[in-house]
């Protein structure tokens, strides 16, 4: 993590200098994406033993983008997102269990608000590849679930937790004119501290990796 923010200051500090060599004739690009949000690590791969089972399912991903064309290969801008993932509340409470009479659950969210920069590489008026590297803050939910049993009910509330948050990316875009179509897969990466209860009822401080790899689709309109 540590190398990835180097590596990012590292770019966005050669920014200026590099952006000289040449002008973009289209400099200002809006963008919508959507896609899908795959879980990653303990977001994923929870156990019932752990002390707060995450279970999150792959979800949803939307983004809106801006970047501003500091010269023929470099680019700078800022993006929304909000991401979206289901628990999985059949790995808490399995389907069947004659204990259970009755379980409920809310998505994790989180929205992003990123800097980022691009490396761009264009193979022709045609078509362009990129990479990108982003770095800002997240605000996130956690979920929340309940399940009622004979013996009686399991409830954990969802609290809201502000964290830093860094991501990569890297694309192909194809003119279709007036826009251009974008495929795009990339990593958001934020670990945010909830206050939740134990298994006891007492508070605890969690903090909560949500890592996403992600694969979206999108079209840009360039002035």
């Amino acid at each position: 993590m540590k190398r990835f923010i180097l590596y990012t200051l590292l770019l966005l500090s050669c920014l200026p200098a590099l952006a000289q060599t040449q002008e973009a004739a289209e400099k200002h690009v809006l963008g919508l994406q959507v896609g899908n949000s795959f879980v990653n690590g303990s977001f994923n791969k929870s156990a019932f033993e752990d002390e707060y089972p995450a279970f999150a399912r792959d979800g949803l991903l939307l983004s809106g983008t801006y970047r501003y064309h500091l010269g023929r290969y470099l680019a700078a801008g800022a993006s929304a997102s909000y991401r979206h993932n289901r628990y999985n509340l059949n790995n808490f409470a399995e389907p069947g269990d004659e204990l259970v009479t009755g379980k409920s659950s809310t998505a994790w969210r989180s929205w992003f608000t990123l800097a980022d920069a691009y490396l761009l590489v264009p193979v022709h008026e045609e078509v362009e590849v990129y990479l990108r590297g982003s770095a800002g803050a997240s605000f996130n939910r956690s979920a929340s679930w309940q399940v009622q049993t004979t013996y009686g009910d399991i409830n954990m509330p969802a609290d809201k937790a502000t964290a830093l948050a860094l991501g990569w990316g890297s694309g192909i875009g194809f003119r279709v004119a007036p826009f251009w179509v974008v495929a795009e897969a990339g990593m958001l990466y934020t670990k945010p501290r909830f206050t939740v209860p134990d298994t006891r009822g007492n508070l605890m401080q969690h903090r909560q990796p949500m890592n996403t790899f992600n694969l979206s689709l999108g079209i840009q309109y360039r002035l």
